[in-house]
Formats: structure tokens, sequence, C-alpha cells
């Protein structure tokens, strides 16, 4: 990645040492997140069916929650490159580092009540409306803690080894949400249902943990800005993501049929998403940096084409992979061609969206570090989610 400051070229300025940084250090990044995917991937294609039946109004909410989480600590993690590039943070036990993780997890409480409302007036009322609601406040929390520290992690160790973040950290951190989400969701559906007062008990304890962490945050006029641009943009989006929720859901009995999809559908969302999120954090440094005329530079196109390059490889591995876990949860898969062809193209125009939303954030005066990621995998997560359902529906016939 080659940045300007100051006038002077930092990075990689020949195809030969980006491709080597692609390959050796972004792809094994998206092979990672790829991999914990499907620890996802495994886990709601094995417990599908349950969850459409008991718990519909967990598929409406699901791909906004794994969203929501990826586009807010996605964000986090974008702010903490542009920090540690202008020298602002240092370690993980900053101060800025838990404001911003304080800021992150509350941020996000909106658009999931916002989520759940919706849910409730599609679905009906019901008993398990209730139950969902606490699983997902528990949920939310908890996992906000781990993604919060595993950001700065992921973000600050390296920049500090000489690697670019914007590489590798959003990818990493957004398959890490998701790889917590699924399996968090199941799990405390199964406490709820075996020992309903360590249910209870967690998720108090969750909310006093909260608590804490915003009274050792401190919070100055750039952290409130930056809270009530992500908070609005995370509202806005939740309201988008209705609609991949609402799909997943009316489509639920088309995917049971097909259970290589829903095993493959956190993996889909989540790849493209990367994908788009690199293009947008790259994007974002770049603008923040050196401003937009950093754009037209041949050494921007070169970067992203070199990580383009890596959408073929990814789509046959998240095929192939997802055969394998397809047949080992007592389903049955194969390759699919019409994936492996298309997958590359989807990935291609959501990582135009990226550099189109952090040009457009930027131009408009609002911080593409705070709104671009996000913007993005939401929308990744429309197509995909769209995308998904078009190939149960060819599958099936």
């Amino acid at each position: 990645m080659a940045v300007i400051v100051g006038g002077m070229s930092i990075g990689y300025t020949g195809w030969r040492q980006r491709l080597k940084h692609a390959f050796f250090v972004t792809f094994p990044a998206l092979l990672l997140c790829l991999l914990l995917d499907f620890v996802g991937g495994g886990v709601l294609g094995k417990n599908f069916n349950k969850i459409a039946t008991e718990y519909p109004l967990l598929l409406v909410i699901l791909p906004g929650m794994m969203d929501l989480r990826g586009n807010v600590f996605g964000a986090m993690a974008s702010r903490f490159t542009t920090a540690l590039h202008l020298g602002r943070i240092s370690g993980v036990l900053d101060r800025e580092v838990s404001t911003n993780i304080s800021m992150a997890i509350a941020s996000s409480k909106i658009p999931l009540i916002i989520l759940w409302l919706v849910g409730l007036l599609k679905l009906g009322p019901s008993y398990s409306a209730i139950t969902v609601l606490l699983i997902v406040v528990a949920s939310a929390l908890f996992i906000g803690f781990i993604l919060g520290y595993s950001t700065a992690f992921i973000t600050i160790f390296p920049y500090r080894w000489g690697a670019d973040p914007d590489m590798i950290a959003a990818p990493l951190i957004t398959s890490v949400a998701d790889v917590i989400t699924i399996p968090s969701l199941v799990y405390l559906i199964v406490l709820y249902e075996r020992n309903p007062k360590i249910f209870y008990s967690f998720t108090i304890l969750m909310v006093f943990a909260f608590i804490f962490l915003i009274l050792n945050s401190r919070y100055e006029k750039s952290h409130r800005k930056a809270f009530k641009e992500v908070s609005s943009v995370l509202t806005i989006l939740a309201i988008i993501e209705i609609f991949s929720g609402s799909t997943l859901e009316s489509y639920s009995h088309l995917i049971s049929q097909v259970i290589i999809f829903g095993v493959m559908y956190p993996s889909i969302l989540d790849s493209v998403g990367n994908f788009a999120s690199i293009s947008a954090a790259t994007t974002s440094t770049r603008l923040n940096l050196s401003g937009s005329n950093a754009l037209k530079e041949p050494e921007f196109r070169k970067d992203l084409i070199s990580i383009l390059i890596l959408a073929p490889v990814i789509g046959l591995l998240t095929n192939w992979i997802a055969i394998y876990v397809t047949r080992h949860i007592g389903g049955s898969g194969s390759f699919l061609w019409i994936f492996i062809i298309t997958y590359p193209l989807l990935v291609f125009f959501n990582m135009l969206v990226g550099i189109l939303v952090s040009y457009l954030a930027y131009r408009f005066s609002i911080d593409p570090d705070n709104v671009a990621i996000p913007t993005v995998t939401t929308i990744s997560d429309v197509m995909g989610t769209v995308y998904v359902v078009l190939l149960a529906k060819l599958m099936v016939g």
C-alpha cells in the first residue's frame, strides 16, 4: 500500500511487491476469515431448521446483527488505523481505545432494537420474541467486549510489525464478528432453555460490565462527533438490513432444501464485505492523509487490482470448504460452478461501491473512517442475501 505523507511515498511501488503483499499478507487474512466464517456457517447450517421453526425472529435480525458488529468494529479499526498513522494511539490499553470500544457498543443498541421491532411486526407478538430480545442484548454486550479489544489488537500489532492494517484489520474483525455471532446466539438459546437463572445472571453481569467500561472512558468533542456519525449511519443501515433479514426468513424453506447455502451464507456475505471493506478502508486512509488527488494516482488502482485478483481464489475455496462442512453436519454438497463464475463479479461490484462511498463521504465533509465500512458491508449483505436466494432458486428449480 503506497501512502503519501508529507510528499513521501511509503510502501509498494511495483506489481511484484503488490502481488507479494496480496498473496502473503492479505490472502492469509482472507483465508483465516473464510475458515472462521465456516465455524459460524456450520453452526447455522446444523441449527437452521430449529431457528427457523422455534425462533424465526432471529432470522429476521441475524443479517443485521452480523452486519452491525462488523460495521461498528470495522469502522473502529479504520479509525484506529488513521489514529496510528497520526500518532494518537500506541497501545491496546490506551484510554482512547477503551473510549472507542464503549462508543462502538453503545452505537449498535438503537439499530438492534429497530431490527427487533420490525421482526416483531412482521411475525407478530409471541413469548419467544421477549426471549430473542434478551438473547440479542446479552450477546451484543458480551461480543462487544471481545470484538472491541480484538480490533485494537488486530490493528495495532500489525502496524508495529510494518504491515498495513487497512489490508487485514477490517476483514479479520468482521469475520471474527461472524464466527462469534452465530455460535453465541445458539449457545445462549441452549443456556436459556436449560438454565434460565444462569442466563438472566449472565445478562445482568454484561450490563454492569458495560456500565463500568463507560465510567472508565473519556469522551471528547471528536468522540461525540464520531458517535453521532456512526450511530446515525448504523440506524439508517439497520433499516436497509431489514430487507436482508426479511428475505432470509421468507425464503428459509428454500435454503433448507439446499443446506449448503445455509452453510455458505455467512461466508459469502462476509467475504464480499471483506473485499469491499478493504477498498473502502484503503480509499478512506488515502483521502484522510493526502486528499482526493491520491485516488487519481496509478498506485491506488494497482493496489485495488492486486486485491481483486484474490476473488476467484476465495470463491473456489468457499465452495470447496462448504462441501466438506455440509457433509460433516450430515448434508450433501457439490461444486456450484455458477457460484464460482459469478462470485468475482459480485466482489468487483462491491469494491467499486466501497470506493464510491468513501469518496462521497469525504466530499460531504463526513469522515469516511466512520461511515464507509458500515455502508459497504450493509450493501454487501443485501446483495449477498439476494445472490444466495437466487442461486438457491436456480438449484431447486
